[in-house]
């Protein structure tokens, strides 16, 4: 299982997506990627504060569209286990003098909960987090 992050699905949003990301999402099997509900929070505020009109009633529409459909039964919640993990997390990194941002500490908890790797262009942000990384843009 591959969490797509945030930045990750973002790319695959653009008018003209990164190439690498494209074939590296091309060779996964579709069945084996998820998305969280800590990325649809960030996307779909990113969409809203937009100005009304056009390209962010687009945007939406895409990105309500890809949810129901592609991500049908794969997205992840921060549940319970994933909070008890995140306490862990964030102080463990807090004590590396490395700490974590709140919605990137959650996603890495969701995937720890979930035994998941996460597929994201920011490799440092998830480091020291005893997770498998990928990175799709290299």
């Amino acid at each position: 299982m591959i969490i797509l992050d945030t930045n990750i699905i973002s790319e695959m949003m653009k008018t003209s997506p990164f190439s690498k990301v494209i074939h590296w999402i091309d060779r996964q099997e579709a069945t084996e990627l998820f998305i969280t509900t800590i990325s649809i929070a960030e996307i779909t505020y990113d969409i809203n504060v937009l100005p009304k009109g056009n390209r962010r009633r687009s945007l939406e529409d895409a990105f309500n569209k890809t949810i129901r459909e592609a991500f049908e039964h794969r997205i992840f919640f921060f549940d319970e286990p994933a909070a008890h993990l995140y306490g862990k997390l964030m102080s463990h990194r807090k004590k590396l003098g490395k700490p974590l941002s709140i919605l990137d500490g959650q996603i890495a908890a969701i995937a720890l909960a979930n035994e998941a790797s996460i597929a994201t262009r920011n490799i440092r942000d998830f480091a020291n987090c005893k997770l498998d990384l990928i990175n799709p843009f290299i």
